[in-house]
């Protein structure tokens, strides 16, 4: 976004509030399901579909993660530029560690790497520099990376992916997990357009609302979803074999720890993979919980994190207000606009459109 006007950018702001102010929370989850490709799906994306039951008031900060994980995809869409440095572990430190300045040094199929430089990315990222050889490695290697929003991450694991389906086999062979729909729409909105020039390889979507007739079993070789709809696909509902898996991805696991039950139902899919089967995990933070959930699903994996003092990104300002009830909330967002100038903003929240309407008309805005 960098390189383009300031009214383009505008633009795709615009399109990306559109898209996100029209979600919906719903009350009362859906039968499971699926949809047969990830362009059929892009007409849903305004619908809210966590995991789980209805959440209550005190869940409010596990959603600002997912929330805040959200806007940062949104809102990136070129690499954050940093000079981070990275600490890699290696399960085998005899290994020689490798990394990559080029994509061609990947020796990645000819589609994959038409459709990366077709994203516009040039070179790999830090992050993409390290992971990628241990990703693409043989025999796989399990990795657990840490790395900022807006760094590559995701380009990282859906190129792995990409690049470990067998096209001939029409059976589902990667499963991705994401917390929640709306993240999940992300990571398959990446690999729509880094497998642009590779139509064998199909895509489906284990989300809520999503339905499919019981006994049959899903042609697509990537699954993506969020983890209680793909325990389900995997055990109660047969869709999936997960004995051919071949590779596992978690992502956003800071946030998958922070939402009921999204551990539990993530661990039971991994145990029922195979031993061989690549276990790739992603998490913006390295915090104690995540590193004990790491190991409970990732055995003898490779380490890429970062330093503690570098894990927030410098093109980030990050303050909090404290708030005692939701009313002090809402006054505490009518003095935020009240008291700055803001071009544009998303506000993730459970205020309803009456607070909302009454905020606007009270300082003006549209």
């Amino acid at each position: 976004m960098a390189t383009d006007s300031w009214a383009q950018a505008v633009d795709e702001q615009e399109a990306a509030a559109e898209s996100i102010g029209s979600l919906q929370i719903r009350d009362k989850p859906e039968e499971n399901g699926t949809v047969s490709n990830a362009r059929d799906s892009n007409s849903g994306a305004a619908k809210s579909e966590t995991e789980g039951e209805t959440k209550p008031a005190d869940e409010d900060d596990n959603e600002d993660k997912a929330a805040q994980s959200l806007l940062n995809k949104l809102i990136r869409n070129n690499l954050v530029n940093t000079t981070n440095q990275v600490e890699v572990l290696q399960k085998d430190p005899n290994s020689p560690l490798y990394s990559v300045k080029s994509f061609e040094e990947l020796r990645l199929k000819p589609q994959l790497l038409q459709g990366v430089y077709a994203m516009g990315f040039n070179r790999p990222s830090k992050i993409q520099e390290t992971a990628l050889p241990m990703m693409l490695a043989e025999p796989p290697q399990n990795l657990i990376a840490q790395s900022q929003s807006g760094t590559g991450k995701t380009a990282a694991f859906v190129l792995a992916m990409l690049s470990h389906v067998d096209p001939n086999n029409k059976y589902p062979q990667c499963l991705c997990v994401s917390p929640t729909y709306e993240l999940a729409l992300q990571t398959g909105k990446v690999i729509e357009q880094m497998g642009k020039y590779y139509p064998e390889v199909k895509l489906v979507y284990a989300i809520r609302g999503n339905k499919l007739q019981r006994g049959m079993k899903l042609q697509e070789q990537i699954v993506i979803g969020t983890p209680g709809t793909m325990l389900d696909w995997c055990s109660k509902f047969k869709f999936i074999d997960p004995k051919k898996i071949r590779v596992f991805v978690l992502d956003e696991a800071d946030v998958m720890i922070a939402t009921q039950g999204h551990q539990d139902q993530s661990i039971r899919i991994q145990r029922m993979l195979p031993r061989n089967c690549q276990m790739l995990l992603f998490s913006a933070t390295f915090e104690e919980s995540v590193w004990n959930f790491a190991q409970r699903i990732v055995p003898d994996p490779n380490i890429i994190k970062l330093k503690r003092e570098e894990e927030t990104l410098d093109t980030i300002k990050q303050y909090f207000v404290l708030c005692n009830s939701k009313e002090e909330k809402f006054q505490a967002l009518c003095n935020i606009y009240g008291a700055i100038t803001i071009a544009q903003a998303m506000i993730f929240c459970h205020v309803s459109l009456f607070s909302y309407s009454s905020c606007n008309k009270k300082h003006g805005f549209k």
